[in-house]
């Protein structure tokens, strides 16, 4: 077999190789209500799915009191000691926020008590949806799992070391309210906690372990037991300060809690949807979620969890059917320093042998790594392209519906950078120098990227290491040897390009260039090593010039596929603002207008006290004025002293309301809502989710005089019938009718 085709064969074994790492992440198969009693089983799950989301349940419905009943009654006759802890909480994220969000939160908490307990492992769901969709796996799924895990555990007979509670925490949606009210309130145990939080961002897909606390060893060293330990310390170390997702998470450990923050983002489009229903719940999931916490529960359950926050930071990585590698950190720094050192070694063997110079080799390596940030580019440029031919996407927070077109055009997009680096790099400095520039250059960002974090720069350095280990080894065996040898080295690169690139292109097109492009960029790079005999001496320009025609009709296809109906309907965003003082109205939207919302609004800003209630508006429109009551405010209490105006009053919504809000403008000196000291003071106001009926009591301190407040109260904007949608649109969550109020003290 000829030098060619045996490169050429082995590109395609690596590409193979990253498929099937892959395609086994991805869940398969799940266990039928058949199923012994003491093992986990999705389709019994799905049975609590089906009970508790069938209709959306946000907070301060009936719904959501008839659920957290439900979920209440469920967890008694599985022998837990249950109730419901109310409590205010507030969102833990940016305190400094113009508008501070707390509400009335309803935590069910069930307890099993533990032999001799060192510590409580609380697992931990949310029980309430948005109001567009059911929330069958934001997080239906989630509360299911819990549940069943529950039910297995009990049934296999387990007699637990410590304490087990089950949290279902309430009013997640609207800002973690639930798990911040439980956290701040001081009725965790004082022994300390471990969290095993779970959540969805999509509808299908592996359940990711990509968020954890710090320092991670003792939770780590448990998750390597788990059946699918789908988690790596790159993508840990980046969910932590680097995203702006927020789950429980952000509101339990800051107060000490050990948290595994596990989630699946698959299929997203139906995320926060209508269609975020029982129908569109992936068995198979459910079933890798209830195996992992199924058996995190049970190694917990006997461990001593005082020393769980003892262990200092590793580096991890997983390996396909189920392995995860473990390493102290220490070792990631060794590795790094080891490649460095071998690949210098190539360099000057190299050109010792006189095979490339010294300059060409940083020209190519130079190259490669400028190749990154423009594949980088090119995947954004793709999606932006595409946002323009279809600019319905551009108000997404997800995928479309139909993403695989597009997945693979972004695929397709980078491989089309690499074959052009690489026919670039063989033209200007040799394909020795290129073949030891790329390994250079993946050195360097292995070596970078673990002085920065060595946890996150395992993900880089594993593979570079075996990459230039390989690459020595091609010195010393025969001929006929090096490619295979080679090949068996760049395994490594294959699995971590597998099991990384196509989960991170799981969780979002719109993020594939920050989080999809690069693995592919760099550990793709150490691929084009087979091709160093096997790449056509003429004509290999028509490499790259394919990878784009076929990233366009990829892109293409996508766009004439994806379309939007009934079954896949359009998120949109439309509110109805009503000034209950002078009875004038207007239609707002924070997004541009698209082919419905059109029919209301147009591009611009709201005027007068509506400008300043809805700073964020992009689009307006004249409405008629319904007859929809404004939200009272009754002053208890109002007294001046050492020019200081304290003011006590009574917020209500006189309509039911699912939250009011109580906004100003000057100088607020001080702000308690509903009993909890708001520090630090918001700059515009307050809005409290799920208010009792009587009412929520302010009280704020400003400089005495004039005193201007508006009372506003939202309601869900569908529950109203102002602006019934059709069919193939549905809103987006923060569409509501709001009525406010000025109160001129």
């Amino acid at each position: 077999m000829g030098r060619r085709v045996s490169g050429v064969l082995a590109f395609a074994v690596l590409v193979l190789i990253a498929i099937a790492t892959a395609w086994e992440q991805q869940p398969h198969g799940y266990r039928d209500v058949a199923t012994p009693a003491g093992e986990f089983s999705a389709e019994r799950a799905l049975a609590t799915i089906r009970e508790i989301a069938s209709r959306p349940h946000p907070v301060g419905t009936a719904e959501h009191d008839r659920v957290r009943d439900h979920l209440v009654g469920r967890l008694r006759e599985l022998g837990l000691d249950t109730d419901v802890r109310y409590g205010v909480g507030r969102y833990p994220v940016d305190p400094h926020r113009a508008v501070a969000v707390l509400g009335q939160a309803g935590n069910i908490v069930a307890r099993w008590p533990g032999r001799a307990a060192t510590g409580t492992i609380y697992l931990v769901a949310h029980y309430d949806s948005v109001p567009p969709g059911p929330g069958a796996n934001d997080d239906g799924a989630g509360v299911a799992t819990v549940l069943e895990t529950v039910r297995a555990l009990r049934a296999s007979g387990l007699r637990p070391r410590n304490d087990l509670v089950v949290l279902l925490t309430d009013a997640e949606e609207v800002g973690l309210l639930g798990a911040e009210a439980f956290a701040s309130s001081g009725g965790a145990d004082p022994r300390g906690g471990v969290v095993i939080n779970h959540e969805a961002r999509g509808a299908g897909g592996p359940p990711m372990l990509w968020r954890l606390s710090h320092p991670d060893a003792g939770l780590i060293s448990v998750v390597t037991g788990v059946p699918h330990p789908n988690t790596d310390s790159l993508s840990t170390t980046l969910g932590g300060d680097q995203t702006g997702s927020n789950t429980d998470f952000a509101a339990l450990d800051p107060h000490g809690f050990r948290v595994l923050d596990w989630a699946f983002a698959g299929r997203n489009a139906y995320y926060h949807n209508p269609f975020d229903d029982p129908d569109h719940v992936d068995l198979a999931t459910v079933q890798q979620f209830g195996d992992n916490t199924t058996a995190a529960a049970r190694e917990f359950a006997a461990r001593d969890l005082r020393a769980v926050a003892d262990q200092p930071d590793r580096a991890y990585f997983p390996l396909p059917f189920g392995a995860l590698v473990v390493l102290p950190l220490w070792m990631v720094i060794v590795a790094a320093m080891a490649s460095v050192l071998l690949v210098a070694w190539v360099v000057w063997r190299i050109r010792r042998t006189e095979e490339a110079t010294i300059g060409r080799t940083l020209g190519a390596a130079a190259t490669a790594l400028l190749a990154v940030p423009i594949g980088m580019g090119v995947v954004y440029g793709l999606w932006t392209a595409i946002t323009a031919i279809r600019p319905e996407y551009r108000a997404l927070f997800v995928d479309p519906y139909r993403p695989q077109f597009y997945g693979a055009a972004v695929m397709m997009a980078c491989l089309a950078v690499l074959a052009a680096w690489y026919a670039l790099s063989r033209r200007l400095f040799g394909p020795s120098a290129t073949a030891v520039g790329v390994v250079c250059a993946v050195t360097a960002i292995g070596a970078v990227v673990t002085a920065l974090s060595p946890a996150a720069g395992v993900m880089v350095v594993i593979p570079a290491l075996a990459a230039v280990a390989g690459v020595v080894l091609t010195f010393t065996v025969p001929d006929r040897l090096r490619l295979p040898v080679l090949t068996l080295f760049l395994v490594p690169a294959a699995v971590f390009a597998g099991g990384t690139a196509y989960a991170a292109l799981q969780t979002g097109i719109a993020a594939a260039a920050y989080l999809t492009a690069p693995v592919v960029l760099v550990l793709g790079g150490l691929f084009t090593l087979t091709l160093t005999h096997a790449w056509p001496s003429r004509r290999g320009v028509l490499v790259p010039v394919a990878a784009v025609v076929l990233t366009v009709a990829l892109a293409a296809a996508g766009t004439m596929v994806d379309r939007f109906d009934a079954r896949h309907p359009l998120m949109s965003q439309l509110s109805y603002a009503l000034d209950a003082n002078s009875r004038e109205a207007q239609w707002i939207s924070t997004a541009a207008p698209d082919r419905w919302t059109r029919k209301f609004v147009e591009s611009g800003s709201p005027h007068g006290a509506f400008a300043q209630l809805w700073t964020d508006a992009a689009a307006v429109g004249a409405a008629p004025a319904h007859d929809l009551s404004g939200p009272a405010a009754e002053i208890l209490s109002d007294r001046t002293e050492a020019d200081l105006r304290t003011v006590r009053l009574r917020l209500r919504s006189t309509r039911g309301a699912t939250s009011v809000a109580l906004r100003y403008s000057g100088q607020v000196r001080s702000l308690t809502v509903a009993g909890r000291d708001i520090t630090p003071v918001p700059a515009e106001g307050v809005r409290f989710y799920a208010p009792p009926a009587p009412g929520v009591e302010v009280e704020l301190t400003a400089p005495a005089g004039p005193l201007t407040l508006r009372a506003v109260d939202y309601s869900w904007l569908p529950d109203a019938h102002l602006a019934d949608a059709p069919a193939d649109i549905y809103y987006r969550q923060d569409s509501a009718v709001a009525v406010f109020t000025t109160i001129r003290l």
